[in-house]
């Protein structure tokens, strides 16, 4: 297994909001998260913390599972417990009130492997020489092309394209998105929106075929991302499960 994971604020931001984590248990699954702190809200960025730094205390002292239905039982209990966390701690303090945050990541298991998903952030599979983006945006606008109701061109433009509908945090019962993989991928990119929201879907699957390491690609879409403008934070995590160890 092979990573390397790269975060920037941004060119116009104050704070990063957002936290990434990589972490295998005894059994030597791997698991890995985007968390990208809702914006606008307060204590994003301690949201987005939060979260990571519960799985990954979680996580790394988990023993395996038996199959992958405990492991899949495993994660939406503890999606809910985390979101739960942050509810409380908003409700014991009022600088953190409202804060929320999205979750997105992959679990590889020898079981089998899951992808997760709230929010915005996003998991993308490198395949055949296609980049295939493996989950679904919860927000206002992605409902809207879903429904037909506007184009994907419309929704780059649409007043309400940052409302998200799903997310952990803010109200006490939060949950996400958890199905099986069932292909394998070359490489595998988490990110926030910081990069998919202003880097152009083909510009990212080019930098992605490259014959270069795994840090060169994450700096070079890190560098499109604030060449585009820098309008957010920009998280990357890239993964090559076949690669030899290392980050």
């Amino acid at each position: 297994m092979e990573y390397y994971c790269l975060s920037d604020k941004g060119k116009l931001r104050e704070k990063n909001q957002d936290n990434y984590l990589v972490v295998s248990n005894k059994d030597q699954d791997f698991l890995a998260l985007v968390c990208d702190g809702i914006g606008g809200n307060k204590a994003g960025e301690i949201a987005s913390f939060e979260v990571t730094h519960y799985f990954q205390k979680l996580f790394a002292s988990n023993d395996g599972f038996s199959d992958l239905a405990q492991l899949k039982s495993f994660l939406e209990y503890h999606i809910r417990q985390a979101s739960h966390l942050l509810y409380e701690l908003s409700y014991q303090n009022t600088d953190y009130e409202g804060m929320g945050t999205t979750i997105t990541g992959v679990c590889f298991s020898k079981h089998g492997d899951l992808v997760i998903n709230a929010g915005d952030s996003r998991v993308y599979g490198l395949k055949d020489q296609k980049l295939t983006l493996l989950t679904s945006d919860h927000t206002y606008v992605n409902e809207l092309i879903q429904r037909h109701m506007i184009t994907p061109f419309e929704a780059k433009i649409h007043p309400k394209k940052h409302y998200l509908t799903r997310f952990l945090g803010v109200y006490d019962d939060g949950y996400a998105d958890l199905y099986e993989l069932k292909d394998e991928y070359d490489l595998y990119l988490l990110s926030s929106d910081g990069l998919h929201g202003y880097v152009d879907h083909k510009m990212i699957e080019k930098v992605l075929l490259k014959q270069e390491d795994l840090s060169s690609k994450c700096k070079e879409l890190v560098e499109l991302a604030l060449k585009a403008g820098g309008f957010d934070n920009i998280t990357v995590v890239l993964i090559d499960k076949g690669g030899q160890d290392g980050k």
